[in-house]
């Protein structure tokens, strides 16, 4: 951090630079250095007395990355997709394939780029949705914004007050409910007979599904570990699994 003086005697491109680093901190909540960060921003906006369209005070996540994008053009910098994101090159206005009637339910979800990456697998794959309970981030969350990259937007999601009340709604349609997780009555993916129309139950980093809703499924599924490892990171698994449902249906 900057002493007032040493701030103030920056070039104006320098100090744009920091304001930009400093709110990418606060947008994407880069860990511990949120709290530091906003102190920061706080101290170097009194110092270089900055209008309140320029200050933290009351801004939304929108505002502040508005207030971001300034601050690097200013600077003479362009915006990092991490932060400021629009359809990427390549995006396509329609799928390439029909979607699969297969949906994943993330309950308590710790990671907000797990759950972003979900959705990006869910559309790159076909699949039809990403269902939400439980302490897993909501779609308006950065981190999940910045891995989702823009997929958040068209593909299907609802958020669940209880995961139980979901997987009800889609054995009431046929769904069967699959489990991804490990377990000596698992499955390897290799031998799995994959049902017509499934939900894929995912559960939390650390701790797996919980036991109640591991007994309202019909089916677990394990990926085999080569190495030490005893198990992948929650979003790798997905896209493992998820690869071998649109395998099984043909690309």
């Amino acid at each position: 951090m900057y002493s007032e003086r040493k701030f103030l005697n920056l070039p104006p491109k320098t100090r744009a630079k920091r304001f930009a680093e400093l709110l990418r901190i606060l947008i994407l909540q880069l860990g511990n250095d949120i709290a530091q960060a906003k102190k920061e921003y706080g101290d170097y906006a009194e110092w270089a007395k900055l209008p309140p369209e320029k200050r933290l005070d009351g801004k939304n996540q929108a505002e502040l990355i508005e207030l971001y994008k300034n601050f690097r053009q200013e600077c003479g910098l362009g915006f990092e997709r991490d932060v400021y994101l629009e359809n990427e090159p390549g995006d396509r206005q329609d799928s390439v394939l029909p979607t699969l009637p297969y949906s994943v339910l993330a309950h308590n979800l710790r990671s907000a780029f797990n759950v972003g990456s979900l959705f990006r697998t869910a559309d790159c794959l076909g699949l039809e949705a990403v269902h939400l309970s439980g302490y897993t981030p909501d779609i308006s969350h950065a981190m999940l914004k910045s891995a989702a990259r823009g997929t958040e937007k068209w593909v299907k999601s609802q958020r669940w007050d209880s995961p139980l009340d979901c997987i009800q709604n889609f054995r009431q349609q046929g769904y069967a409910i699959l489990a991804l997780e490990t377990g000596e009555d698992a499955i390897p993916i290799q031998n799995v007979v994959w049902p017509k129309k499934g939900l894929i139950l995912l559960g939390n980093e650390e701790l797996g599904i919980a036991p109640e809703l591991l007994k309202e499924c019909s089916l677990k599924i394990e990926i085999p570990m080569a190495g030490r490892k005893a198990s992948l990171n929650v979003a790798s698994a997905f896209a493992i699994l998820a690869y071998a449902i649109r395998n099984a249906y043909g690309f």
